[in-house]
Order: structure tokens, then sequence, then C-alpha cells
């Protein structure tokens, strides 16, 4: 059997998190497995008994959950408590929507205040987790791996020239996905509990980030833009760079990013 389950094992995160892991843990997504039916939960358990289970499924379409308030709730909140009530520990991962605004890296121990459903949501399953006493949750942002994220959205835009259109009036951190699994690895070895800040330090807006990528590539034609220009149903943080107090650190932006450049 399985040691560790990885709930959402199709996504960025879970299948780098299976590839790491190996013949350690096996991963389960929709259709085989829906967080928000307690059955398909439970039969999942019974069929893998893991110790340990790495929580990944989410919905990750911002304005779709401001939509669909019900379904987000489903996944974010009834699923992580339907993870939590099996009685294995529990990784979960979060966001940092969790936050509206800040004008520092914000901390574990900065008050929460959500900037949309999207982040009540993932807020509300935190509470879910946490409330076993075993469970650790992982805040992170931007995700972004080798083809798929922020980052390689912005480089394949700007490969194909014309305008590109960037917000710049949302501030917060990356994550690179590789740097991501190792911690999240760590907490899990070191048996830790509690909130994680888990991001590639460096405050930036996406703006910065196409001004640096059209500078490399050398093509396409960047435009700035503010949300409130594109119309979107759900309200963004202005600012929600996130830091830590914690001992797991990842690498600092500049560095993820060289990384990343260099396995394209």
């Amino acid at each position: 059997m399985a040691e560790i389950l990885v709930t959402g094992g199709n996504g960025l995160l879970g299948t780098a998190l299976l590839e790491r892991l190996g013949c350690r843990a096996i991963g389960m997504d929709l259709p085989g497995v829906d967080i928000t039916d307690r059955a398909s939960v439970t039969g999942a358990v019974m069929v893998t008994k893991p110790s340990l289970i790495i929580n990944c499924a989410a919905l990750t379409d911002v304005d779709s959950c401001q939509t669909n308030p019900d379904r987000a709730f489903r996944v974010h909140r009834d699923g992580v408590r339907n993870l939590a009530e099996t009685g294995a520990r529990l990784v979960t991962i979060s966001t940092d929507h969790v936050f509206t605004n800040g004008g520092a890296p914000l901390t574990e121990g900065t008050p929460t205040l959500p900037a949309n459903i999207y982040g009540e949501s993932k807020l509300s399953g935190e509470i879910e987790a946490l409330a076993t006493g075993r469970s650790a949750v992982i805040r992170t942002s931007w995700l972004f791996g080798k083809g798929k994220g922020l980052l390689p959205w912005l480089r394949n835009g700007l490969l194909r020239g014309g305008e590109l259109k960037v917000v710049r009036d949302q501030t917060a951190c990356v994550a690179f996905v590789p740097h991501l699994v190792e911690v999240i690895l760590e907490i899990v070895e070191s048996g830790s509990t509690g909130v994680f800040h888990c991001v590639n330090p460096g405050p930036v807006t996406p703006l910065d980030l196409a001004f640096t990528l059209r500078d490399r590539l050398g093509c396409g034609t960047v435009r700035a833009v503010c949300w409130k220009d594109l119309d979107v149903p759900a309200p963004r943080p202005f600012y929600s760079a996130l830091g830590t107090n914690g001992p797991f650190q990842l690498p600092p932006l500049d560095e993820a990013f060289e990384e990343w450049m260099e396995s394209l």
C-alpha cells in the first residue's frame, strides 16, 4: 500500500509531487476520487491505507469561484473536512488570497482577510484542517513549472509576438514547483503542523515579470493594465506577498527564475 495519497494528482503540483515521491505515493483525481464526496474519500483511503494525505485538489479559477461559491466551498472546505476526518495526517495547500492587502511580506501570524470567494473558501479549509491538531497548511502563490503557470504563460505570449496585456496592480510572490515540492517534503519529514508560507521570496507584479522576460527574450510588446480594466468577477488582493518566520525556506525569486530559464 502507498504511504502517501496525493489528491489532485493530475494538477501541476500533484504531478510533480508524484514524480518526486515515486513508489511512496499514489495519486488520485477526478473521476477516480471526489474529495467533496465523503464516501468517495472513504473508499480511496480504504484502498490505499495512507499514513499521510497531501491535498492538492483545488479550483484554481478565481473568477469561477466568485460566480459559483457553493462549488468553491464544497471543494475547498467540505473536501478538506472529508480528508481530515479520515484520521490520516493531512497536508493541504492554501493560498495568498486569504489576505487582501499588506505593505510588507505577510507572515504566518498576520491576521487573515480573504480577498475573494476563492480566498474565503480556502481559509475555511485551513480551519477544517487545523482543527485536527495533526495537519499542516501550506500557503503559496503563483505556481509555475517548466511549461505551466504564470511565467510560462507570459513567455508563450511574448514569443507569439504582438501585444501582451499584463496586470500591474497585484503584488505577490511566485513559487517554482520543484522548489515547492522539496519544501513540502521537508515539512512532511519533520512532522511539523500548523501554517507555513512557502514561496520564492521577492515581491513582484506580473508586469515586472513580463518586462524581465521581454528583455531576456528580445521579443513581444507589453502593455500594463489594471484588474478593473479586465472586468473580471473576482477582486484580487493588491498586495499579498508572503513572507515567513519559519524554518522552511525556498530559494529567492532570482534563483528560481534562472533555474526555470535553464530548464527550457
